[in-house]
């Protein structure tokens, strides 16, 4: 990968990582459409070959946090997080 693919790949996994913490063990959560909304974008954004390295990462945090984010996913952010689920290479490997 050359610089600008390392950068995305961090941004991204930042994101991610960051939402998957955010949905564990607080009491009080904060609307998380933004943070749905720009992993979705970002994700898309992505090229192919960024993604065939992220998507077997990427793919069980997903999974993830549509497990324990039962309580504060609205249905419109499950769906989101869903289609990314949908579109990664790993989950249609399956």
């Amino acid at each position: 990968m050359n610089k600008t693919q390392y950068e995305e790949l961090f941004l991204f996994a930042a994101k991610a990582g960051a939402l998957e913490g955010y949905l564990f063990k607080r009491e009080e959560v904060e609307r998380l459409d933004n943070w749905v909304d720009n992993i979705g974008k970002m994700y898309h954004a992505l090229s192919p070959a960024v993604k065939r390295e992220v998507d077997p990462v990427l793919t069980p945090v997903l999974q993830r946090i549509l497990e324990h984010g039962g309580k504060v996913l609205e249905p419109g952010l499950r769906e989101e997080l869903e289609q990314v689920l949908a579109a990664s290479s790993a989950e249609k490997a399956k």
